[in-house]
């Protein structure tokens, strides 16, 4: 194992040098240090051994394509073979980012549910992306990503293993994340393998419990390979599988998910109760694709609303009979945006994503004593066009308003169009 001193240099494949500052954190695969390239404070990851040519010629492919989409830390450039290993650069972690692990042990705390479905949504979007190109993450655990408390905004990170669809890396992945047919050997890790480790990801992300494990689990007297095989590769059971209750969450071990599972909605207890069932488990092409989770993401979002009441955040699944799940008290929906199939509750203080990126665009406000007291203004830098019942036509500015009156129809963003209900 060679590590690196502080002040030392490793020459990099582009020409320049990566001057070694400090050591920021080791893993099993190597050790991060802090480096200066050309001026640039940036992250390289050094690994303990050399990890073969062929690894060597994919992070140099991966460099060369460039990432995905913005959501990646992707590697930027590549040291040359030296001192019987090598390594490569990437970005640093921005200020006020946390580890995923350190919001399922509760030493970081999203700000909001809007943030906590903004993190749903940028994870799915960022391996949407990956997909789309041809290639296939491999090793999707708890420890890729870096979320925003406030925002919600997710990089994902060490994506050193990320290969081409069907070529495999060599990693299988991590123990509790890999799919049932990784776990038992049938199959190397690819897109449909992601797919199930995005399901597990998502589903720690919105109840804190991993989907697999209760009761079942819990009575395991020791952890061996043999249980391990048993309880995440051939005899996987979701803790709340509608056919069989030997795996239901135990009260005082598994809290998060008995106090979250009802605070969400139906639709969303559905589609895990779906995706985790004994058929998905077992068939790799009954997964939900990146696409159709994004839809459930977007319509938890019309759901989410503020309380007029308490002000804090809650669902409403029957906008007829709105209750906040956090003072229990009845309130009125202030109105329905349409789009398309989509029905998006409107409250003040609510925040409303026409497209499935995480940039709101319009921003539900409230004017008391204006003769339409909730108002939709326009947080985009284009104009809306409102036409009334009678046909009148009127623009809306960027950072102008227009009442939330039913009858209204107004063109968005694009070809979006929307109308008050």
């Amino acid at each position: 194992m060679i590590e690196l001193k502080n002040g030392e240099s490793v020459s990099l494949t582009n020409g320049s040098q990566a001057k070694v500052v400090k050591e920021l954190g080791r893993g099993g695969q190597g050790i991060v240090y802090l480096v200066e390239v050309g001026g640039q404070k940036m992250a390289l990851k050094w690994y303990f051994n050399n990890m073969g040519n062929w690894f060597y010629s994919n992070l140099e492919e991966n460099i060369s394509k460039g990432a995905p989409s913005e959501a990646f830390l992707w590697p930027e450039y590549l040291t040359t073979k030296q001192k019987g290993t090598y390594g490569y650069v990437m970005k640093l972690r921005p200020k006020d980012y946390y580890e995923f692990g350190q919001y399922l042990l509760a030493r970081a705390k999203f700000k909001s549910f809007e943030a906590m479905v903004n993190a749903a949504m940028k994870i799915c979007e960022g391996f949407k992306a990956l997909h789309l190109s041809g290639l296939s993450y491999q090793d999707l655990n708890d420890g890729n990503f870096f979320i925003h408390p406030e925002t919600g905004d997710v990089l994902i990170c060490d994506n050193d293993n990320v290969a081409p669809e069907g070529v495999t890396s060599g990693i299988l992945g991590k123990a509790r994340y890999m799919a049932p047919e990784v776990v038992t050997g049938k199959t190397m890790p690819n897109k449909y393998t992601d797919r199930y480790s995005l399901s597990v990801v998502l589903f720690l992300l919105f109840y804190a419990n991993h989907p697999l494990e209760g009761a079942r689990v819990l009575a395991c007297p020791c952890m061996t390979e043999t249980y391990e095989k048993k309880f995440y590769g051939s005899e996987p059971i979701f803790i709340y599988d509608k056919n069989n209750s030997e795996n239901r969450p135990v009260r005082g071990v598994h809290n998060n998910v008995l106090r979250r599972w009802n605070a969400f909605p139906a639709l969303l207890r559905d589609t895990f109760i779906q995706e985790f069932s004994s058929v998905c488990l077992h068939d790799q092409n009954k997964r939900k694709l990146e696409r159709q989770w994004q839809n459930i993401i977007q319509q938890l979002r019309d759901m989410l609303v503020v309380c007029p009441r308490c002000k804090e955040e809650t669902f409403v699944e029957n906008p007829n009979a709105a209750q906040c799940m956090c003072c229990g008290k009845p309130f009125t929906i202030s109105g329905i945006m349409k789009i398309n199939d989509r029905k998006i509750l409107l409250t003040p203080e609510k925040k409303v994503y026409i497209d499935m990126d995480n940039k709101p665009d319009i921003q539900v406000i409230s004017i008391p004593g204006d003769r339409y007291p909730v108002q939709l203004k326009n947080i985009t830098t284009n104009n809306w066009v409102v036409e009334t019942p009678s046909g009148k036509i009127k623009p809306i500015e960027p950072n102008k308003a227009m009442p939330v009156k039913v009858g209204l129809k107004v063109s968005l963003t694009g070809a979006i169009k929307g109308e008050i209900i």
